[in-house]
């Protein structure tokens, strides 16, 4: 009986490394809610995607079969809507403190079988933008006719405000960071 918890906490302490935490000299934040269809990684202080940088990791993960998803709460508030999306089979959701000031990058993943078993489509978003101080957000990423992002900002309700937030296009940092998010 032993062995399997020591197993299932040694795998749990080997995955919290890959998951993505507010850098400690962050200073001023913001919030973000991000939903997607998929598996999302964010990478601080940086205009390019890449997994060695300090503080990047693993923010949204698809949940599969589970009726209550792992979701952190900070508060934000939600509209129906956000939450009926964000339960949806293969979708994933999570709210974090993000740093402000400054580049933070977003890595996008997501893969779904077309018609026929030999399709298989895959979609891949990389993008960044410099968010606001104490300002709220909802990050959406999601694969549709296209491979999607839209980030909003949101208000005291949860509602999502008309204008969009540029995103701007990014990629890798070099060569070797293309390895992240496969």
């Amino acid at each position: 009986m032993r062995l399997p918890s020591i197993l299932l906490l040694s795998l749990s302490l080997g995955l919290s490394g890959c998951s993505y935490r507010v850098p400690d000299d962050a200073g001023e934040t913001a919030l973000i809610r991000i939903v997607a269809k998929g598996s999302v990684h964010g990478v601080p202080y940086s205009d390019c995607v890449d997994s060695s940088k300090p503080g990047s990791g693993l923010m949204v993960r698809p949940h599969r079969g589970i009726a209550h998803p792992n979701f952190r709460n900070l508060g934000i508030p939600m509209t129906a809507e956000t939450d009926r999306v964000r339960r949806q089979e293969g979708f994933g959701a999570n709210e974090l403190k993000i740093p402000a000031n400054r580049p933070f990058a977003f890595l996008y993943s997501n893969r779904e079988e077309g018609m026929s078993r030999d399709y298989l489509a895959v979609c891949k978003q990389k993008v960044t933008f410099v968010p606001e101080a104490g300002a709220t957000y909802q990050m959406e990423f999601f694969q549709d006719q296209m491979c999607t992002a839209l980030l909003r900002k949101i208000d005291e309700h949860g509602a999502k405000l008309p204008e969009p937030v540029a995103l701007h296009s990014t990629d890798f940092c070099n060569a070797n960071a293309r390895h992240y998010g496969q």
